[in-house]
């Protein structure tokens, strides 16, 4: 039996803009304010920034042109070095909210960036819809597996370290928006901020489509969802992010394997027979809430996330669960995702003459959060 190809997640493959790409169009406060971040941004360059009176700039600056994603990375920058980390988280998913790439600081604001630090306390959510009540809606052959297998390497104290009984598995007819609602729910409940929370979702995906039902929405297909009413039981993806990014941990990874790309039919493949285009940067963004939060996705929004019969899994699955297993010491999530970037992009390429290149979002965090640390467990 040939692979079965899998459409690709959108989310994270975003073309973001350059920094300051976002500023709205050659008004006079967006003029303004690209005046005052050039002047800080000198100040910065030259090793001679008064961080607290820089924030008072930049405050001035983010008021002329709320959409300068630079002005936003700069505050970043400045909270971070004065160690105000509630401030810079602000300030740090605001910049990517509105465009912002790379995050890199430097000096004394690189150093305080850093999530590394007791994590008390680990949760996980793990997602995987292959079978689906609606009949007319393709099935998807390694999506619970994916899961399940992703559940053992989670749990295993060599490779995962997260309490068994804090490791929600929901798969196929298990998988309604009802229930995976309530398992977020649950966590985010119990979830405090030295904590390590991990979500992954495997299911076909319903990209945005204007005009038709809720205009400009995306979805993540749940088993009971309906192709002719996909707003009625799927999770909204703009909803499902937000509510990902109020959970209290400092500490979050997202790995999503579901397409919104809005390609047409391929068999296998993880997207609807809808027209549109994948879910906007801005979307994406959601699911970051500050220093520590990452989201991985297994391909970008033009290409093709394929499963494979040899492998027994997606590819993107088979080979994060091999980077989580390699060392002697747990990868960080810089070395987690070169491990995916790399491997992925290699098989898919030999197998499947195809590219599939997973996607880190953001491009420039420290990295240095670390999946499998031991949580310490002790009393809050």
């Amino acid at each position: 039996m040939q692979p079965i190809a899998r459409s690709s997640v959108a989310v994270l493959a975003l073309a973001l803009g350059g920094v300051g790409a976002t500023a709205a169009a050659d008004s006079p406060g967006c003029n303004q304010a690209r005046s005052i971040v050039a002047e800080v941004a000198a100040r910065w360059e030259a090793g001679r920034v008064d961080h607290k009176g820089a924030l008072g700039r930049l405050s001035m600056a983010r008021d002329l042109c709320p959409a300068f994603g630079e002005a936003w990375r700069l505050s970043y920058c400045s909270a971070s070095a004065l160690g105000d980390q509630a401030r810079a988280r602000i300030y740090r998913d605001r910049a990517v909210f509105n465009g912002v790439e790379k995050l890199e600081c430097g000096g004394e604001a690189a150093a305080s960036a850093s999530v590394q630090g007791v994590v008390r306390n680990k949760y996980a959510l793990l997602i995987g819809v292959g079978k689906f009540g609606d009949p007319t809606i393709p099935q998807l052959k390694f999506a619970a597996k994916d899961a399940r297998d992703l559940k053992a390497l989670l749990v295993d104290p060599r490779y995962g370290s997260f309490p068994a009984e804090n490791v929600t598995l929901l798969v196929d007819e298990e998988a309604t928006r009802a229930n995976i609602l309530k398992a977020l729910n649950k966590i985010s409940l119990a979830a405090q901020e030295d904590d390590l929370v991990l979500l992954f979702f495997s299911s076909h995906g319903s990209p945005r489509k204007d005009g038709v039902g809720l205009q400009g929405i995306g979805y993540i297909v749940t088993f009971d969802s309906s192709q002719q009413e996909i707003f009625l039981n799927a999770l909204e993806f703009t909803d499902l992010s937000e509510k990902v990014a109020a959970i209290q941990a400092r500490r979050k990874v997202t790995l999503l394997d579901t397409c919104y790309s809005g390609q047409t039919r391929t068999r296998g493949g993880k997207a609807l027979v809808l027209e549109g285009y994948g879910v906007g940067q801005k979307e994406a963004s959601l699911f970051l809430s500050g220093d520590g939060t990452y989201v991985i996705t297994s391909s970008r929004d033009n290409e093709i996330s394929f499963e494979s019969d040899e492998l027994q899994n997606g590819y993107f699955t088979h080979y994060l669960i091999e980077a989580l297993r390699s060392g002697s010491e747990p990868p960080t999530i810089r070395d987690v995702y070169a491990h995916l970037s790399a491997r992925v992009r290699e098989a898919v390429a030999r197998d499947k003459r195809a590219t599939q290149n997973p996607r880190l979002l953001p491009v420039d965090g420290t990295g240095d959060l670390k999946i499998g640390v031991i949580p310490q467990l002790s009393p809050r």
